[in-house]
């Protein structure tokens, strides 16, 4: 079972999640990097509200990566004005995550994930969304938790395959 982690991330914070998700997965991971950076926590919100009104889906520099052989894709952003960031979404939206197991982690100041679920699942067409995660400024999500519970899905995938390979023979 192939494992890929997509995400963004400018203060650093979504970037310490995967990149310890990285390691304990020993997977890939990929970081989405916008063709123009955001400022500091307050100017990236106010851009990207003024990005939604205008309807704008800012550029990025990342290559789509090709996720054929992958099963499960870490997605990991920041959570600004209560969605994630446009560039993101138009970067997952060019991601053929159909049939796949998408698994959400955010950071967040002021609204966690649920707030960006909705609109992840639009973007996500045909994948299942799974064990989203956040981590905030004032609730601190449990890593080590979600990390066990993101492995037993893959270790019981990984099961269910040799399962039905052994049974086949």
């Amino acid at each position: 079972m192939k494992v890929m982690i997509i995400y963004y991330s400018r203060s650093g914070n979504t970037e310490k999640i995967a990149l310890q998700a990285q390691k304990d997965l020993q997977c890939e991971a990929l970081k989405i990097i916008p063709e123009k950076a955001y400022g500091n926590y307050i100017t990236s919100c106010l851009r990207v509200t003024k990005e939604r009104k205008a309807r704008v889906a800012p550029a990025f520099q990342t290559p789509i990566p090709n996720l054929q052989n992958c099963d499960v894709v870490l997605l990991g952003y920041p959570v600004w004005a209560q969605d994630l960031p446009g560039f993101v979404a138009a970067f997952i939206s060019q991601c053929n995550l159909e049939g796949k197991t998408v698994i959400p982690f955010a950071t967040y100041g002021m609204s966690g994930i649920n707030w960006t679920l909705k609109h992840l699942t639009q973007l996500c067409f045909g994948a299942a969304i799974k064990y989203p995660f956040d981590s905030g400024t004032f609730k601190k999500g449990n890593y080590q938790m979600w990390i066990d519970q993101v492995r037993r899905l893959l270790y019981n995938e990984q099961e269910t395959a040799v399962s039905s390979v052994s049974g086949a023979e």
